[in-house]
């Protein structure tokens, strides 16, 4: 349903109209989800996020800035039930002038009651001044620093800015590096003397690893600065992490271009799996299965803070 210079309280009739002929209703819903894209990237984000409602069933509003710079505010509206956003109720707005940088007001009364609210943007909210709109009513938030234009300094500034719930999808890309160098330490006894990095030092994800790594083990890395072929680009762009141990053994993961990762550790016969980049809408379900703050994204952040501003000293 299409709505034309409209108000948020007709866009609320439409939706309880498609939801009375759909037999649909708020109760089944486990959480608002808030989006801010732009025009160019709305298609990437309904598909993702209509893949990550198949596990979460939700409320979509997908904010689109328009016209910031027009006179008269304007919203215009699509509701829809299901249909191309899976079973996802979604409202997609697109805003001009003041009705862009006045978001809260215009989203809290469209939100589902007694579930949690997310918001999550691809693109940078400052470049609409919508930052502290998109963290006021939002019980997690989720942002992407690798689409950045400079994606580390942008982690930076969340770390800055960080508040309790939010994350980025840099974090969420290297669970399952994460969890393979985990299992790799199961029985180790030795201790890590030192740890290297093969990866692109711009990439947000190789910053948080190395950061998880230093917390965890309590050393940390030497990322060497290497070009990684990937055949996706929510990959991180690691190549292989190797540890040396106190004994002088040595363990390294490394992942070649075809997504075969090999685990190398001494006395050991190599041990190989598949590490392929995962699509967006697999990275947001992975983040929405988790509404209570990430205490091990906030140390990790933290460490990483704290080595990027010593690096700029």
């Amino acid at each position: 349903m299409h709505l034309k210079d409209t108000t948020t309280g007709d866009i609320m009739k439409a939706l309880e109209k498609l939801l009375h002929e759909t037999g649909g209703g708020a109760s089944g819903l486990a959480l608002n989800l808030v989006a801010l894209t732009t025009e160019d990237e709305r298609e990437e984000v309904e598909k993702a996020s209509s893949f990550a409602a198949q596990e979460h069933p939700y409320r979509l509003i997908l904010a689109i800035p328009r016209d910031v710079d027009a006179a008269e505010p304007r919203i215009d509206a699509e509701v829809t039930v299901g249909d191309r956003l899976g079973s996802a109720e979604a409202i997609i707005l697109r805003l001009d002038g003041p009705a862009a940088a006045h978001l809260t007001s215009i989203v809290l009364p469209m939100l589902a009651p007694d579930v949690p609210v997310v918001t999550w943007w691809l693109l940078d909210p400052v470049r609409y001044g919508l930052e502290h709109e998109l963290r006021s009513f939002a019980d997690r938030r989720i942002t992407y620093s690798a689409r950045a234009a400079d994606p580390v300094q942008s982690l930076f500034r969340r770390a800055e800015s960080y508040a309790a719930g939010d994350t980025d999808i840099c974090w969420t890309r290297i669970s399952l590096w994460r969890s393979l160098i985990a299992s790799a330490f199961d029985g180790v006894t030795q201790s890590v003397d030192s740890i290297t990095i093969k990866a692109d030092d711009g990439d947000p994800s190789a910053q948080l690893m190395a950061a998880w790594l230093h917390t965890r083990l309590g050393v940390a890395p030497d990322v060497v600065d290497t070009e990684v072929e990937r055949n996706s680009e929510h990959l991180p762009a690691i190549a292989s992490v190797a540890f040396t141990m106190s004994g002088g053994e040595t363990m390294e993961v490394e992942r070649q271009a075809d997504g075969t990762t090999v685990l190398r550790q001494a006395g050991l016969p190599k041990r190989r799996q598949t590490l392929q980049g995962r699509t967006l809408g697999q990275l947001l379900a992975e983040e929405l299965r988790h509404i209570d703050p990430d205490t091990a994204y906030r140390k990790v952040l933290d460490t990483f803070q704290e080595q990027y501003a010593g690096s700029r000293a």
